[in-house]
């Protein structure tokens, strides 16, 4: 794997604050949200503002030694899958309720897991390291048997979620010529959805770079993260 220069921890925390400075700014351009029908130019910049704080992420993990900073990596950074995997990444480390009990489940199902990663985080990652950034830089490898991601993982690596972010601007013709799907098929809910989660990306990535503290999912995703790359390096 070949390493590019490597930037400087201060260079890197000043692209860090701009992206999530842009996902900002994205997000203010949705204060008129109730008032948008139908929503999908507001989800489609929603989905953007997610995929810029992704890229902080992306840079953090580079700026913490848990990711090199290599051509296939910079080239993830601009690559709205790679993005989009690291969201589910930064959804598992979020840990987000909004009743007691999904908290309470979420409590023992960590305790549970111990130090193994949740079977879709793990595919998410997985996918990201070797189906991606792997096939760039040449250290694919050989399975014995096909790896049994999780569906999720699977389906943005198959580029569904970035196609569905696409239908939010463009008309979609079949093979028959005929409309298939037009930015209607975008929902108020699912917009909203996405605009809450999108907060939840700016606030973590504001997090790690104003705490000291950092949660136990935190830690085994930094630890999966040099694992991945450091026994491939």
């Amino acid at each position: 794997m070949k390493h590019l220069p490597p930037p400087t921890s201060e260079t890197l925390l000043a692209s860090i604050r701009a992206c999530i400075q842009n996902g900002d700014r994205l997000l203010n351009e949705t204060y008129d949200l109730e008032f948008r029908k139908p929503l999908a130019t507001t989800f489609f910049v929603v989905m953007i503002a997610q995929e810029e704080f992704a890229k902080a992420f992306v840079l953090y993990l580079v700026r913490e030694g848990a990711m090199p900073f290599t051509a296939p990596v910079l080239r993830a950074i601009n690559d709205p899958v790679c993005k989009q995997l690291l969201g589910m990444i930064i959804d598992y480390v979020i840990m987000h309720w909004d009743e007691v009990e999904e908290l309470q489940e979420i409590i023992r199902q960590d305790y549970e897991s111990g130090d193994q990663l949740p079977n879709d985080v793990g595919s998410a990652m997985d996918v990201l390291r070797y189906e991606k950034i792997g096939r760039w830089d040449g250290t694919l490898g050989i399975w014995a048997e096909d790896p049994d991601y999780d569906r999720s993982a699977l389906h943005i690596a198959d580029g569904k979620k970035d196609r569905h972010k696409q239908d939010a601007l463009y008309v979609r013709v079949g093979r028959d010529d005929r409309v298939c799907s037009t930015p209607d098929v975008i929902t108020d809910i699912e917009t909203k959805n996405e605009l809450e989660r999108a907060r939840r990306y700016k606030r973590f990535m504001e997090s790690l770079l104003a705490v000291d503290e950092r949660s136990t999912r935190y830690d085994k995703i930094m630890s999966a993260f040099r694992l991945l790359f450091t026994s491939s390096a």
